[in-house]
């Protein structure tokens, strides 16, 4: 697969999941969205607007990975992180 140079994108959010961010091709209207995602993430907010490169910083995953899924599937999903088993439960204290 053949990824552009850049690629112009739009971050969106949804109240009713927190911490989840969609990433579509730029100036996509949500009636052409892959299937499921209208329903699943309306009502969206759009967050930001960006031209994502290879070599660009993201926070939670690499700009290539994120361009790498909108090519194949139309769409990214950064989903929050999930805690590790141990991490849920608090460590007892030491005496």
């Amino acid at each position: 697969m053949t990824l552009p140079a850049a690629m112009e994108v739009e971050v969106f959010k949804t109240a009713r999941r927190p911490d989840t961010f969609l990433f579509l091709p730029e100036g996509l209207p949500p009636g052409e969205w892959p299937d499921g995602l209208k329903e699943v993430f309306m009502p969206a907010e759009k967050v930001l607007s960006l031209t994502l490169t290879a070599e660009q910083p993201l926070a939670a995953h690499g700009a290539t990975r994120v361009m790498e899924e909108i090519v194949a599937k139309g769409y990214f999903l950064q989903l929050p992180p999930q805690l590790s088993p141990s991490s849920d439960t608090p460590e007892p204290t030491p005496c």
